[in-house]
């Protein structure tokens, strides 16, 4: 009796591998059928994405590129009032705490104060291009800082 039994599970573990093998066989024909019809469709909708994108910067870019220009346009004399009105704005300040960095405490505050070096050699101001050597105080030092009654 076992012999039927065993025959039995042969036979079937048999006819489920081979149906396996027919299920993967017909499925691989099927997806090779499914990538031949849907890559043409793919191929085409790469094309008419190339072209719509080509179209866009052709008909949205320069437009939108002379807008950009525009707008800089507008918007340069703006930043540079802006620069000069910050530098104006800073100048005390700039004036104030530069000097005492580079070494000129006597100069501190000074609207003459410059501060800048040029080919290495500094220019303190132009009244004392050195700064002003030989006295305890600067003779033609002015406030960089207005007065309250100068509103």
């Amino acid at each position: 009796m076992d012999d039927w039994l065993k025959q039995l599970q042969e036979d079937l573990q048999t006819a489920v591998y081979r149906t396996l093998e027919q299920t993967e066989q017909c499925l691989d024909v099927l997806a090779d059928q499914a990538v031949e019809a849907v890559s043409p469709i793919l191929d085409a909708a790469d094309e008419l994405a190339d072209e719509l994108a080509e179209q866009v910067t052709e008909n949205i870019s320069p437009p939108l590129s002379q807008a950009l220009d525009e707008l800089e346009t507008q918007i340069d004399p703006l930043v540079g009032s802006m620069v000069t009105w910050c530098e104006q704005t800073m100048a005390p300040i700039h004036q104030t705490l530069t000097p005492w960095l580079q070494n000129h405490p006597k100069c501190a505050g000074c609207s003459y104060y410059h501060g800048e070096s040029y080919n290495g050699q500094m220019l303190v101001c132009a009244l004392h291009p050195n700064g002003p050597e030989g006295y305890d105080e600067c003779p033609d030092w002015e406030s960089v800082w207005p007065r309250p009654d100068d509103n």
